[in-house]
């Protein structure tokens, strides 16, 4: 982790995105700027799964992620600051990154407690919440021939008048697209 920490969250989620087809989100809802259903609004330790079969679009940004997903069958816009993010990863193969900086106080104590009580030179890092994660190497991501690419692609606003103000998106956003 320590060699990547130069790398964007928002570059994370797309590599894991590419590499892995899936990515789980560890989000502290509790920060300023999330969006999410209001039941889930005190979560610390909120988990999203984004899938690049996932047929909404997914608008990984500068400063946020921005997705329509769906929590027990109901859509809901969601907006995810990275400053709430602590961590990304595929609960299949465990590869991801960890932002222990960006915690909740009770998870990073919990967590640097199990990583100071194992060896530092082990390349997992392991925590009662999320078993082991391995960080992601060799950025930026090398496609394999199994893995699809994405791409951002920008969609034409539909014609008629403009989207009222309250609607969280609008519909000229982009959206990523595999590319074979």
């Amino acid at each position: 982790m320590t060699d990547n920490q130069h790398i964007s969250k928002g570059e994370v989620i797309r590599t894991l995105l590419e590499r892995e087809g899936r990515v789980m989100l560890c989000v502290d809802a509790t920060c300023k700027g999330v969006e999410v259903p209001r039941r889930f609004a005190s979560d610390t330790e909120l988990r999203l799964i984004l899938n690049v079969k996932m047929p909404q679009s997914i608008e990984i940004g500068q400063k946020s992620l921005e997705s329509e997903l769906r929590f027990g069958g109901i859509p809901h816009y969601c907006i995810i600051p990275y400053e709430a993010l602590w961590g990304a990863f595929n609960p299949d193969s465990g590869q991801g990154m960890l932002w222990p900086e960006a915690m909740p106080e009770a998870i990073r104590k919990s967590y640097l407690a199990t990583r100071n009580a194992t060896d530092d030179k082990q390349e997992i890092f392991p925590t009662g919440l999320l078993g082991a994660v391995r960080p992601i190497k060799e950025f930026p991501a090398k496609i394999g021939e199994d893995r699809p690419k994405l791409e951002i692609v920008q969609r034409e606003p539909e014609p008629g008048p403009p989207p009222s103000p309250d609607k969280k998106h609008a519909t000229a956003r982009g959206h990523l697209r595999l590319v074979k």
